[in-house]
C-alpha cells in the first residue's frame, strides 16, 4: 500500500510542476499552453527559460518524478493485488 501512496505523491508532484511550467508559459504570452494536454512543447519552455533566467532543474525533477511515480504505482499494484487471480 505504501508504494501506491508514494507513486501517487510522485505523480502529483510531477503534475504540479508541469502546471507551473504551463502557467509560466501562459504568463509570458503562450495563449494555449494550459490547454495543450500531452502536446506541450518543453523545447519552447527551455528556450524561454534561458531568456528569462529560470532554473533548469525543475524540468528534470518533473521527469524523474513521473518515471518514479509510474514505476511505484505499477509495483504497488502488483504487490497489493497480486499477479494471479484468486479462485473463489
Amino acid at each position: 500500500m505504501l508504494l501506491l501512496i508514494l507513486g501517487g505523491v510522485f505523480v502529483g508532484l510531477a503534475s504540479a510542476l508541469d502546471f507551473t511550467f504551463r502557467a509560466r508559459m501562459s504568463h509570458i504570452g503562450e495563449k494555449w499552453s494550459l490547454l495543450h494536454g500531452g502536446a506541450f512543447n518543453y523545447g519552447r519552455y527551455r528556450r524561454a527559460r534561458k531568456e528569462r533566467g529560470w532554473s533548469a532543474w525543475p524540468v528534470y525533477v518533473m521527469w524523474v518524478c513521473i518515471v518514479c511515480g509510474i514505476s511505484l504505482l505499477i509495483a504497488g499494484f502488483f504487490l497489493h493485488f497480486g499477479t494471479s487471480p484468486k479462485a473463489d
